[in-house]
């Protein structure tokens, strides 16, 4: 049965993902989970637990949590990290934070789970800079060091009580950027302000 979950290619499964499978998929996913093959992970959400951590106690971590999440209801190319989930994978948060943050095409709110909060942002997804990442539930999105560091200048308060760590990680993502495709991003996404902001953070260090 894991196999064939598996064979979604999804880290994050809805019972609706599986109404071709099984006749009564929010059974059969109870029953997976207390196998230990799901972990449900927020309401009509459960993560395909890594074969290797199955009979642990494995906890997800929110930035793939976040990004699962969303490519569930979005698809692969519909969700993005972003902002603090982003700068974590790039090593620029070094701790691990209780909160994720993923940029996808609609409005809708914020998202507690038991692992951490995962905060929805609208973007216009074609326009962000990317870059591909794995994550322990599967492969996705993630804005590159320029956009990420470009997003948290210009919003660091997104996460409530966070914008001490969105500057700090900000400041340490500037000085691994190129600095011609900071300044082509800022132009590009009206990000001008941003990049001023991130500038002033650096020359006043």
């Amino acid at each position: 049965m894991a196999t064939t979950l598996a064979s979604l290619r999804r880290g994050v499964l809805r019972p609706k993902d599986a109404a071709h499978i099984y006749t009564q998929p929010h059974l059969q996913f109870r029953r997976l989970e207390e196998d230990g093959v799901l972990l449900k992970v927020a309401h009509g959400y459960y993560a395909l637990v890594p074969e290797a951590s199955r009979g642990s106690n494995w906890r997800p971590e929110i930035e793939s949590l976040a990004l699962g999440i969303a490519q569930a209801d979005y698809g692969v190319n519909g969700a993005i990290l972003m902002h603090l989930s982003a700068a974590r994978l790039q090593g620029a948060i070094p701790r691990a934070i209780a909160v994720g943050v993923v940029a996808v095409p609609k409005q809708r709110p914020t998202l507690e789970t038991p692992y951490g909060r995962i905060v929805f942002v609208k973007r216009d997804l074609l326009r962000l800079k990317r870059i591909k990442v794995k994550t322990e539930l599967g492969e996705g999105w993630s804005t590159n060091k320029e956009q990420t560091a470009l997003d948290l200048a210009g919003r660091p308060e997104l996460v409530k009580g966070m914008s001490q760590v969105a500057q700090e990680a900000a400041h340490s993502l500037y000085f691994l950027c190129n600095k011609t495709k900071l300044d082509s991003i800022a132009k590009d996404q009206r990000l001008n302000s941003a990049l001023s902001r991130l500038t002033h953070w650096v020359n006043n260090d």
